[in-house]
């Protein structure tokens, strides 16, 4: 196996965090399951990927999602689908270039973008591309595509589509000025909260 297709689960090890079935990969969050390095108030299962995307090249993503029914979420944030930098030497950790997140059981596509060579939170623009108008149906699934170029100096391009409908389409700065490019993570990630979230991904 090429360090391409490398995948890292980062959870706490509980049996339902992460679980892959034909095919499907299913992420499930419950309260307490804070990931060591994130302290009490972030809940997390994930997997990131080894492969890093290069600023100026334009990537094609494709997933399909699927939120289980249940109870509704409440944290204040939530990323199911992040493109998240590689940060350089000396520079702080800060939120992803591209997020899919959950706003209550609202689907919310956000990036983000610096072309400082040290990125810090006085310097980062923060985008709010598309919000759902209505909560998502639980129990279906949701077919996404995404286009994206990464350049934070302007010449970035964002097109994502979901069932086949086209979302966004933003031209503009995109990402982080990085030595080393972004990479993709997938999976619940979450400001602690009391109700069990799960999420299937394909």
């Amino acid at each position: 196996m090429s360090s391409e297709n490398l995948v890292y689960a980062q959870n706490v090890g509980n049996a339902w965090n992460y679980q892959v079935n034909n095919g499907v990969s299913r992420f499930e969050v419950r309260a307490g399951d804070n990931l060591a390095g994130d302290g009490a108030t972030k809940e997390r299962s994930e997997i990131a990927s080894a492969a890093k995307l290069q600023t100026g090249q334009t990537y094609e993503i494709s997933f399909s999602v699927m939120i289980e029914p249940g109870a509704k979420n409440t944290a204040d944030w939530m990323t199911l689908v992040q493109l998240q930098s590689t940060f350089d030497k000396g520079e702080a950790g800060h939120s992803p270039a591209f997020a899919l997140e959950m706003v209550g059981d609202k689907m919310r596509i956000v990036t983000r973008d610096s072309s400082a060579a040290i990125s810090t939170e006085a310097d980062i623009r923060y985008v709010r591309h598309y919000t759902d108008t209505a909560d998502v149906v639980r129990g279906q699934w949701y077919d996404f595509k995404l286009q994206i170029k990464f350049d934070p100096f302007g010449q970035g391009h964002l097109v994502v589509w979901r069932n086949g409908v086209e979302l966004v389409d933003f031209h503009g700065a995109l990402g982080f000025n990085d030595l080393v490019g972004a990479y993709l993570k997938e999976g619940v990630y979450r400001e602690s909260s009391p109700e069990t979230f799960a999420a299937n991904f394909k």
